[in-house]
């Protein structure tokens, strides 16, 4: 296999355009050989580093050509400006046969240039996460991983432990001669060049590539390795099932293995390869499967086959990807290389490292050239969506704990998900009457009915889930139920009621509490099913019961727990405990004249409230509790200019962000029903306000900490004041959009398609600022009405 590489790596580098790449020395001998030995060396200087980083971007393009993967930061060794690949046993590698996803974008993921392992993948853990991959892992680090461990080995003090593993630093990545390591995501323009040089090298000259075969065929009978599970499953069934409780019973260490044949540990395999697999641990090994790039069979141990199969051969897998070559695809796969060196930024995933200059206007921006803006946008995402048959799919960015972005088939949720990009084609389908975003809004709900039955048959999940407006079924109910209303669409309509039955049990087990991943989302989501008046009779009674519950439980959580931020802190505890005191107190009044929704809402609340809360009346406690919740979120940030005073603490005092920081605050203030009546709340949302309209304009357009969520703020109908500022943001908004393209949230800027970070935003954004009353705003989950 080594000699076979070399000889591609030497054909690669003639090739007009293309970059040199160095390989190892090798000593032929038939049956055996020898491989060269080298040693990491650092680089001698900044150039040499961009001439690394070039060689690797051509490195990467090679190997995504021949089907590599799992080449991590063990398998390449940085020698000066050479990145230099030591193990090639996973080249031409195959995908099992009946192992392909029905989702789109999972499949274009699978296929594309991230499969082979050299761009950042973190294996993201309860308290930490690992980058394992050749460009971005190699540091010295803690496993996310809890595993069984002897401590004290070799002494009398030897027990078993279950504690995480160290890594130690690889000779992956370059380094300065006077120096440390590289930090790889300063060079990704270097790396992106690279790619796009060794792909369009290797495109120009595709035709002779497949006419004269022998390159490929020549791998044809070489012995490649088979990943069927990762690594780390295999090692740590061995670590278990040599506990020596285990060892005194073969049939409990059996049982253990055993598990392999269900779906705990992955997909389920043939029974064979089952077999196999147990056979090679019961000898104390990491199974092992080969295959021939020449051939669809599959090996195990001492040659033996097997009767799994692998999709088709290597070779015309690697034959058809080069035949499909062309720009199209080459700036796909740079997309997902840009994407990929983004997850390994280490720059606070809400705080953009670095402020812009954006023309602003003058005078507002007219209606007709903001929705020209967002079309734009729009036909972007519907170009950037993966398609097979009635479903379709993106490959999206998504923000995981609020530290670590991950690559991947975009999930359903609000935030990041596919209902975001669904539900900002819907509107826009509603304003333009173009039916192809209504079918990209269609097609991208199409597992939604999947979903939801997944889960109707596994409650035990639904508190994991959570009730969130953007991180959990709240949201997912809002986004599919004002898509029914947009799309008129009654099929998807009967979705979102079966969204918003699952998010009232999920508020009951859960244990987060903020707007985005907790209770007071699934709260907002309820009421706004509540006030859309969807649902009549049984149902809007049961909606009422679900968030009369989650009210309950926010008035006996501490506000300030998840900070003072609009998404996980106070500002949206309060906003959603005073949206429910307002539904409940119209809801007492339409009770007492018994007619409308109010009346079964109004019943339902008697038959569920104690003597306490009916006492109160009108939602008074609820009302109390929401208070105190936003004087507790701009508590300390009483400044002048609506930064925060001297010694305040809390990152929220001096972040711009809708998210986390000030906009959000003061969004939240603005539109919970009566926050205004109380002077220090009033007086700080408008001193909020305008500190932030006399801002230069955000480092992003993004709605969750960039210009389209301050926007939001100022456009709210509580500051009329404040249209000065609005014009002069939102033609900042514009500007950025028409001039140089819709600057994501994720770092770098990396355009990416979903809602709170990503283009579905930033085109609902421009959507706003033209037509507020036409499109109500997802940032606080307002409806138009019923559907």
């Amino acid at each position: 296999m080594h000699r076979h590489f070399n000889d591609l790596v030497a054909w690669f580098g003639r090739l007009p355009g293309s970059v040199d790449l160095r390989t190892l020395r090798l000593l032929d001998r038939g049956d055996y050989g020898w491989v060269e030995f080298v040693a990491a060396r650092p680089c001698a200087g900044a150039r040499e580093v961009e001439a690394f980083y070039r060689r690797q971007g051509a490195l990467l393009a090679l190997l995504h050509l021949v089907d590599g993967t799992d080449l991590h930061h063990e398998n390449l060794i940085a020698v000066g400006a050479h990145p230099v690949l030591v193990d090639v046993e996973t080249l031409f590698h195959p995908p099992l046969a009946g192992t392909a996803t029905e989702d789109p974008a999972a499949r274009a993921l699978h296929d594309s240039v991230y499969r082979v392992g050299l761009l950042p993948q973190l294996l993201v853990g309860d308290h930490s996460a690992l980058d394992v991959s050749a460009v971005g892992g190699g540091r010295a680090a803690v496993s996310p991983v809890v595993r069984a461990d002897w401590a004290d080995a070799g002494t009398d003090r030897m027990r078993l432990v279950r504690r995480a593993g160290r890594f130690g630093e690889s000779a992956n990545r370059p380094r300065l001669a006077d120096g440390g390591p590289v930090e790889p995501a300063a060079h990704v323009e270097a790396l992106c060049a690279g790619f796009r040089a060794g792909y369009t090298a290797v495109a120009a000259t595709k035709e002779e590539l497949l006419r004269e075969t022998a390159l490929l065929k020549a791998f044809a009978e070489d012995e490649v390795r088979v990943l069927v599970r990762p690594t780390w499953v295999y090692s740590t069934l061995l670590d278990e099932s040599t506990h020596p409780a285990l060892l005194k019973d073969a049939d409990e260490r059996q049982r253990v293995l055993e598990t392999l044949r269900t779906d705990a540990l992955g997909r389920a395999l043939a029974p064979d390869l089952v077999d196999e697999e147990i056979a090679q641990l019961w000898a104390g090994d990491v199974p092992l499967f080969t295959a021939r790039p020449g051939r669809d069979g599959l090996w195990g141990t001492g040659e033996r086959p097997l009767g799994g199969r692998t999709d088709r051969p290597g070779t015309a897998r690697v034959a058809a990807r080069l035949a499909a070559l062309d720009t199209v695809d080459r700036q796909d796969q740079e997309w997902i290389v840009r994407a990929a060196m983004a997850t390994a930024s280490r720059a606070p995933a809400h705080r953009p490292a670095r402020d812009r200059r954006t023309r602003t206007a003058e005078r507002a921006p007219e209606p007709e050239r903001l929705l020209s803006a967002a079309r734009s946008v729009g036909d972007r995402l519907v170009s950037l969506a993966y398609r097979a048959g009635p479903r379709s799919n993106w490959i999206g960015l998504e923000l995981l704990d609020d530290r670590y972005w991950r690559i991947g088939p975009m999930p359903a949720d609000l935030a990041g998900g596919y209902t975001g990009p669904a539900l900002f084609l819907a509107q826009l389908a509603a304003l333009t009457g173009a039916g192809h975003y209504a079918e990209a809004a269609r097609t991208a709900l199409a597992p939604v009915p999947g979903l939801l039955d997944a889960l109707r048959h596994r409650p035990e999940d639904l508190g994991a889930v959570g009730s969130g407006a953007f991180s959990g079924l709240g949201g997912i109910a809002y986004a599919l139920a004002e898509t029914a209303r947009l799309l008129d669409d009654p099929e998807v309509g009967s979705w979102a009621s079966a969204a918003l039955r699952l998010a009232g049990a999920a508020a009951r087990s859960e244990e987060e509490y903020g707007v985005g991943a907790g209770v007071a989302g699934g709260l907002v989501a309820l009421l706004a099913a509540h006030r859309a008046g969807r649902g009549a009779g049984q149902a809007a009674q049961e909606v009422w019961r679900d968030a009369r519950a989650c009210a309950d439980r926010l008035t006996g959580a501490t506000p300030t727990a998840g900070g003072r931020g609009f998404t996980t802190g106070a500002a949206g505890l309060g906003w959603a405990l005073l949206r429910f005191a307002e539904a409940e107190a119209e809801a007492e009044a339409e009770a007492g004249t018994g007619t409308g929704a109010g009346a079964e809402a109004g019943a339902s609340a008697e038959a569920g409230a104690g003597a306490g809360a009916r006492a109160e009346g009108g939602g008074g406690r609820y009302r109390v509790a929401g208070l105190s919740a936003l004087r507790a979120a701009v508590a300390g940030d009483p400044g002048p200019d609506g930064g925060p005073a001297a010694g305040a603490g809390g990152r929220e005092a001096r972040d711009p962000a809708w998210c986390r920081g000030r906009a959000g605050i003061a969004l939240a203030v603005l539109d919970a029903p009566g926050a205004l009546d109380d002077p220090h709340l009033a007086a700080w949302s408008r001193r909020t306000v305008e500190a932030l309209g006399r801002d230069r304009p955000a480092a992003d357009d993004s709605l969750c900490h960039g210009e389209a969520g301050v926007c939001e703020l100022l456009g709210h109908g509580a500051v009329p004041e404040a249209r000065p500022h609005w014009i002069r943001r939102a033609g900042a908004l514009l500007g950025s959009a028409e001039e140089t393209g819709a600057r994501s949230g994720a770092p770098g800027g990396v355009a990416h398609p979903g809602l709170l970070t990503g283009l579905a935003g930033i085109g609902h954004g421009l959507l706003r600022a033209g037509f507020p009353d036409r499109v109500p705003s997802l940032l606080l989950l307002h409806t138009s009405g019923p559907a």
